[in-house]
């Protein structure tokens, strides 16, 4: 890339965070996988969910030890989400903390994303805890910061243990049946980039200048919209069936 040009992936930040006002009930941003932890922690503060997988550089790292009475649970971070250590004939593994819901508070300067946790535990009545925890947004020492329950403390932020959790922590980790469900999306804007590129000639733009390639890219969305919607409604139509148009018995 040439020096000044701004990064692919900043360009989409930038891009997202204008439209979202021009875009009622948008929940979030499907991307692939150069979405890094800084672009998912500036669209989770505006209070947009971000999907994407989760980086391959992203190793295991430890997060916190929680103790409860008898038992300890030692948790991680892997695969976007939190883990639990656990030992099985001597080996140590990491086996995925169940998470219930995904929540969202809406502050008045930027957006809190949480990971509500069930840990399983073989004390007690077998339940397991609940267990809260912040995801997809950096922390630093200005924000409010939770206390832990075995000594009271006031837990320090991302910034004060150099803990990127927006990298290591995601809003809707990889491996769950919601990103599942909602990650394929990306293929059909990719579909729809493929058919703007066959559109071309010779696969290159066939105007001179920002303004009017622009044009160029707005005719072609215009159109491209129109038709879906087209038949979206046709579709509709005959499923729905119209007065008349029933088949007689």
């Amino acid at each position: 890339m040439a020096p000044g040009v701004p990064q692919q992936d900043a360009v989409a930040v930038r891009a997202f965070t204008a439209l979202r006002t021009h875009l009622p009930g948008c929940m979030g941003v499907v991307y692939d996988g150069v979405f890094c932890g800084v672009r998912r922690d500036a669209l989770a503060r505006q209070g947009l969910l971000v999907i994407n997988y989760q980086h391959g550089s992203a190793r295991p790292r430890t997060y916190e030890l929680l103790r409860y009475g008898r038992c300890r649970h030692d948790l991680w971070c892997e695969q976007g989400r939190i883990a639990e250590r656990l030992l099985d004939d001597g080996t140590s593994f990491l086996a995925s903390v169940p998470v219930t819901r995904l929540e969202h508070r809406e502050g008045s300067d930027k957006s809190r994303w949480y990971h509500l946790l069930r840990i399983p535990c073989r004390h007690g009545d077998g339940s397991g805890h609940v267990h809260r925890v912040q995801v997809g947004i950096i922390t630093t020492p200005d924000d409010r910061h939770s206390r832990d329950p075995s000594t009271g403390k006031r837990r320090p932020g991302d910034t004060e243990r150099d803990f990127h959790r927006a990298e290591h922590l995601q809003q809707i980790p990889q491996h769950t049946r919601a990103h599942q469900l909602a990650y394929p999306y990306r293929s059909d804007s990719e579909s729809v980039h493929n058919q703007f590129d066959q559109s071309l000639w010779n696969q290159r733009m066939i105007s001179y200048g920002l303004e009017r390639q622009k044009v160029y890219v707005l005719g072609f969305a215009l159109a491209h919209n129109a038709t879906s919607r087209r038949i979206h409604h046709e579709r509709h139509r005959r499923t729905a069936g119209t007065p008349g148009s029933q088949a007689k018995t």
